[in-house]
C-alpha cells in the first residue's frame, strides 16, 4: 500500500499537471469567517443577511476559505468561529466580517445571536483571541454593527479595540456612537473597493473612509484601530480559472509566484499517507522529502507508530482491568491501568507571578503548597478516549488528522476537563481534580525563580512552541518528548495549553496565598497555563497566564490532572 501511494503521488501527479487539472498549494492561507444575523425578533436588522452573502461570495471568488453563517444562535455563531478558528495557520491572511447587533457590556464587545438576546452574547474575543494565537500576516475585522437595539442599555455603539500586530479592526462609525439609519454606506464602499483587482486592504479602507465622510459630509466617521498590514487582497490581479473535473467545476486556488512542481509533489505525498499508522509510510515520506513541509511531524509519526498503532482491543481489556499494584515511594504511579501517569510533587513555597511584562501577572507574591500529585503528561488522547469509551466523556474531539495516542488531548474546554476527572475518580475512588493555578505554577518552576523552568533565556528543543525548535512544528506532539523538569514533569512548557482551577483575576492582589484556587461567583472565565505548540516563547515562561470561557473548545487547550495525598 505504501508503494502504491507513492506511486500515486509520483507518477499520476504530473500527469494531472500536464493536463491542467493539479492544483498547487497556495503557500499563504486564506481564511475567511462571515456572520450575518438579521432576524431578531425583537429588532430586525434589515438587509444583513444580503451584506453577508455578498461578502461570503466576492470572498470566495478570491481564494478565500469563507465559513459563513446567517441568522445564528449562540451555538451556531460558536461552532463558525470554531470552524473559522481550525483553519487559521501563522501567516495567514484573514478576514472577518460581521452584520448584525451587538453591545457593550464590562469594558467588552458582545455580538447578538438572533435568539435570546443579550443572553444569546458572544464575546468579540473569542474571534480576536484565536487570530492572536495564529498570529497572521495580516487580518481585518469589518464589524457593521453599533445601531440602536433594545439590549444596548446607557452605553451605545462599540467599545474601541486597542492596536494589535497584523490585525485591523473597522468600525463603520466612531466608538460609542450609534450606527445611524438610512443606506449601509460603508459595506457597500468596502465590497466595491475589495473587488478591484490586487487593491490591499489598507488602500480599500482609505476609499471607505474617504466615501463615507463624502456622502454623510463627515457626520459619520469610519473608525479603524490600525493601518492593515500589506499583502491583504481579496481580489488577486489574475483571476483562477475553472475547469471541468468530472461533472463539476474545479477552481483551484490562486497560484503563488515560487512554489515549485516539487511543492505539489510533497503535498500530494503527504495527503496520500497522513492519516496512517505505519511508521514505514513516514519513513518513505522522510527519503523522498528529507527536508519537505510536513518533514518534522513525520518524524514524530514516525517514531510514535513505530512500536505499532495501539490495539483497538486493548480499550476493551482496560475496561476490566483491575487497579495497578502501588509504585515504590517517590516514583511515578498510576492509580489504574489507563489512567494517567502521576508524580508525588513535594510541599513548599514560592514567589508566585512576575513583574517584567503584563499587569494580571503581578504583584510577585508568597505562596505555601501543601504536597499534592500532578500528572507527569497531559492527558493524551488514548486516556481520554478510554473516558469516552466507558461513557464517562460524552465529547470525542477531532485528532485533525494527525493522530491520536500519545498526543495530548486537545480541543477541550475546561468542563470537558472536569467530565474527565469525575469519570477518572469515580474509576479510582481517588479525588481527582484540576491543578490550581499556584500549584501549577509551584510545579512548573519545580524550584527555580528563573523565566523558564530550564533558566533566564530560551533553549532551543526544550519544549514545543513557534521559535523553540529549529523545525517548525505547528501541532502537539507525543507527550514526553523533551526533557522533564526538576520535579519529573514533562511539557509544563509548550505543546498543550493547560486548564487549571482557578476563575480569571486582573491581577493578584486578591489571590489566595495557601495554593488553593481563586473562584468568584458566575465565573465567567478560567485560566489556561503552560502555552501550546501555536503560541511563541513569551507565553512559555513560568509565570505566563491567559484567559478562556469554560465552555468554548480551541484546538490548542487540553488539560492535566492532579489529586490529593
Amino acid at each position: 500500500m505504501a508503494w502504491l501511494r507513492v506511486l500515486i503521488a509520483v507518477v499520476l501527479l504530473p500527469m494531472l499537471a500536464a493536463s491542467g487539472l493539479a492544483q498547487q498549494p497556495s503557500e499563504v492561507a486564506r481564511v475567511a469567517l462571515v456572520i450575518a444575523n438579521e432576524a431578531y425578533p425583537e429588532a430586525p436588522m434589515a438587509g444583513a443577511a444580503q451584506r453577508g452573502r455578498a461578502v461570503a461570495q466576492v470572498l470566495s471568488a478570491g481564494g478565500f476559505d469563507v465559513v459563513s453563517v446567517e441568522n445564528a444562535d449562540r451555538n451556531a455563531l460558536r461552532q463558525a468561529i470554531a470552524g473559522f478558528a481550525s483553519k487559521l495557520r501563522r501567516g495567514a491572511q484573514a478576514v472577518v466580517f460581521y452584520s448584525g447587533h451587538a453591545v457593550q457590556e464590562r469594558n467588552r464587545n458582545f455580538l447578538l445571536s438572533v435568539q435570546n438576546g443579550a443572553e444569546g452574547a458572544v464575546d468579540l474575543d473569542e474571534i480576536v483571541d484565536p487570530l492572536i494565537v495564529a498570529r497572521p500576516a495580516s487580518a481585518l475585522i469589518f464589524l457593521d454593527a453599533g445601531r440602536d437595539n433594545p439590549w444596548q442599555g446607557k452605553a451605545k455603539g462599540l467599545l474601541p479595540l486597542e492596536p494589535m500586530d497584523g490585525i485591523a479592526v473597522l468600525f463603520p462609525t466612531a466608538p460609542g456612537k450609534a450606527l445611524p439609519g438610512g443606506p449601509d454606506r460603508a459595506v457597500a464602499a468596502w465590497l466595491k473597493a475589495i473587488r478591484t483587482p490586487g487593491l490591499e486592504m489598507a488602500q480599500a479602507v482609505k476609499q471607505v473612509r474617504d466615501t463615507v465622510s463624502r456622502e454623510t459630509r463627515r457626520s459619520q466617521q469610519v473608525w479603524l484601530s490600525a493601518e492593515p498590514p500589506k499583502g491583504l487582497v481579496v481580489t488577486p490581479v489574475f483571476q483562477p480559472v475553472a475547469v471541468a473535473l468530472g461533472s463539476r467545476a474545479v477552481i483551484p486556488p490562486p497560484q503563488t509566484p515560487g512554489v515549485t512542481q516539487d511543492a505539489a509533489y510533497d503535498l500530494a505525498f503527504w495527503e496520500s499517507i497522513r492519516n496512517s499508522r505505519n511508521a514505514a509510510e513516514y519513513r518513505a515520506y522522510l527519503d523522498a522529502f528529507p527536508n519537505g513541509r510536513f518533514a518534522s511531524l513525520a518524524r514524530a509519526r514516525e517514531q510514535e507508530y513505530r512500536a505499532g498503532p495501539v490495539a483497538p482491543a486493548a480499550t476493551a481489556v482496560a475496561i476490566a482491568t483491575p487497579p495497578a499494584s502501588p509504585q515504590p515511594a517517590g516514583a511515578p504511579q498510576r492509580d489504574c491501568t489507563g489512567c494517567p501517569e502521576l508524580v508525588a510533587i513535594p510541599a513548599g513555597s514560592f514567589q508566585m507571578g512576575s513583574n517584567d511584562l503584563y499587569e494580571f501577572e503581578k504583584p510577585v507574591h508568597p505562596v505555601t503548597v501543601r504536597g499534592f500529585y500532578l500528572g507527569a503528561r497531559e492527558v493524551t488522547f488514548e486516556e481520554w478516549d478510554l473516558c469516552v469509551d466507558q461513557g464517562g466523556c460524552n465529547y470525542r474531539p477531532d485528532d485533525r488528522g494527525l493522530g491520536r495516542g500519545k498526543r495530548p488531548v486537545t480541543d477541550i474546554h475546561w468542563n470537558d476537563a472536569n467530565a474527565y476527572l469525575t469519570w477518572l475518580s469515580a474509576r479510582t475512588g481517588k479525588p481527582y481534580r484540576l491543578p490550581t493555578e499556584s500549584e501549577w505554577e509551584y510545579a512548573a518552576r519545580a524550584g527555580t525563580t528563573t523565566t523558564y523552568p530550564w533558566g533566564q533565556t530560551l533553549v532551543k528543543e526544550r519544549a514545543n512552541c513557534l521559535g523553540c525548535n529549529d523545525q517548525k512544528r505547528g501541532s502537539a506532539i507525543p507527550a514526553g518528548q523533551f526533557p522533564a523538569n526538576a520535579f519529573g514533569l514533562y511539557d509544563m512548557a509548550g505543546n498543550a495549553a493547560e486548564w487549571v482551577a482557578d476563575c480569571w483575576s486582573e491581577n493578584y492582589r486578591s489571590a489566595p496565598r495557601d495554593g488553593s484556587a481563586y473562584t468568584v461567583a458566575n465565573c465567567r472565565e478560567r485560566v489556561l497555563r503552560g502555552g501550546s505548540f501555536n503560541n511563541d516563547p513569551r507565553y512559555l515562561r513560568s509565570a505566563a497566564r491567559f484567559k478562556y470561557e469554560p465552555d468554548v473548545r480551541f484546538y490548542t487547550n487540553g488539560f492535566r490532572v492532579a489529586r490529593d495525598r
